[in-house]
């Protein structure tokens, strides 16, 4: 794969804007230039949240469901609200978030392999349209996701192909990143509180399996997800 040191790079650099918080400590004296670093972190880190609800929603239509609508906050926080019609397609919604992103990773490492830059373009823009259009019901989601839908097409309209290399990289990179640390934040929680451990604890009461065993899948999967990216798609 060309551009491996754009890909080294941006997952630095993924990994510190999804850490933020803890560069106050490096950054003192200078709030300013932190609230910028964590405000611009927190507005890309969204993208892994748009992917994830968006899995939640897509399932919930497979399975025979409805979906009432999907949130996107501006801490990165997400919520898709769906109906479905019996406990197998609840389990099947609630699994499908965290799984659903890790597989989205490895899709759009996948594309970077092929060198299709614009493609990880597409797709977001496609995932954000349906979204805007049908499922996002609250006022940041709808500005967050038209702003990201026209700098996305706006890129594209103007073909900066150097900046759509660099775009497409820094996405993916933030999408593996995030799905790796939000699927931490989720194993600690269902240690530490496990009623509030987000799908592990829908999962937990839709199958009575503890919820450790949920959050321990959901990050397992996450650094299998990464692994098999770096073996098949970095390191080749």
């Amino acid at each position: 794969m060309e551009n491996k040191n754009l890909i080294y790079v941006y997952l630095f650099i993924a990994l510190v804007l999804s850490n933020i918080p803890f560069l106050h400590s490096f950054i003192k004296g200078n709030a300013r230039v932190s609230k910028v670093f964590h405000a611009f972190g927190m507005s890309v880190a969204i993208a892994n949240t748009l992917v994830h609800e968006s899995c939640h929603a897509l399932m919930s239509l497979v399975t025979g469901g409805r979906i009432r609508g999907v949130s996107l906050s501006a801490d990165t926080s997400g919520l898709a609200e769906t109906t479905s019609n019996s406990r197998v397609a609840k389990i099947l919604v609630s699994y499908a978030g965290y799984t659903g992103s890790s597989l989205v990773a490895v899709g759009l490492f996948y594309l970077l392999y092929l060198e299709k830059y614009e493609w990880i373009l597409y797709f977001f823009i496609v995932l954000s349209a349906i979204n805007w259009l049908f499922w996002v019901r609250n006022l940041f989601g709808f500005l967050w996701l038209t702003a990201f839908i026209g700098m996305m097409v706006f890129f594209l309209y103007k073909h900066f192909e150097v900046l759509l290399i660099h775009i497409s990289i820094f996405l993916a990179c933030m999408v593996l990143m995030q799905s790796i640390i939000s699927a931490f934040v989720i194993l600690k929680l269902s240690v530490t509180d496990r009623r509030n451990a987000g799908d592990a604890s829908n999962l937990a009461r839709f199958t009575f399996i503890p919820t450790l065993v949920w959050g321990t899948l959901f990050f397992v999967q996450s650094i299998g997800a990464a692994f098999y990216i770096v073996r098949h798609f970095i390191f080749v």
